[in-house]
Formats: structure tokens, sequence, C-alpha cells
């Protein structure tokens, strides 16, 4: 069996978050060389260890091109500056959970 080349994704971590609502993990914001180009990698990194011991990069992640990060940006720019977003009562679900267990 032929031994796979290792590839390099030259990671560099521009930002880390603390983050309060997934606690013992941080935020990184990463560039990556993956699916054949520069990507933004937004990846959670576990620093308390789960019981199993795990530490380090959970499975929790996506990548976005440069054209989807801008977009993405731009609706988080939005969103953060919308008072209403941040209202306790939200005015509709968004899962309606009614009927899921029939």
């Amino acid at each position: 069996m032929a031994e796979r080349e290792k590839h390099d994704y030259r990671n560099e971590v521009h930002a880390t978050l603390e983050t309060s609502c997934h606690m013992g993990q941080e935020l990184h914001i990463i560039t990556s060389n993956a699916f054949k180009d520069r990507v933004m990698n937004i990846r959670l990194n576990r620093v308390v260890p789960s019981k199993t011991g795990h530490v380090g990069y959970t499975r929790i992640g996506f990548f976005l091109t440069k054209k989807e990060a801008r977009l993405l940006r731009d609706a988080l720019s939005e969103t953060i500056e919308k008072d209403s977003a941040w209202d306790l009562d939200a005015p509709t679900p968004i899962i309606d959970m009614e009927g899921l267990d029939d």
C-alpha cells in the first residue's frame, strides 16, 4: 500500500477569540491552503480536555473562500448593529419543534 503524501496547509492563525458559550474552547480564525486555493478556516479549538482527554481542534468548523468570508463579514456586521436581533423574545422560532415526536 502506497503512503499518501502529506499536504502542507500552511495554516496561519490570524485571531483567537474566547467563547463564553463554548466553555473550554476558543474560536480560531485561520487561513489555509486547501481546496486548491487559500481559504479561511474558522475552527473551535478545545483548550480544556474533554471527558476523553482530547485537546486541540474539534470537528466543528468550516472553510470559506475570500468572497464568502466578505459576505459573512457583511452579514455579521448587519446583524450585530440590528438591535432587534438581540431581543430576548425572538418573534418566531428557527425550527418548529412541534410535531417532531410523531
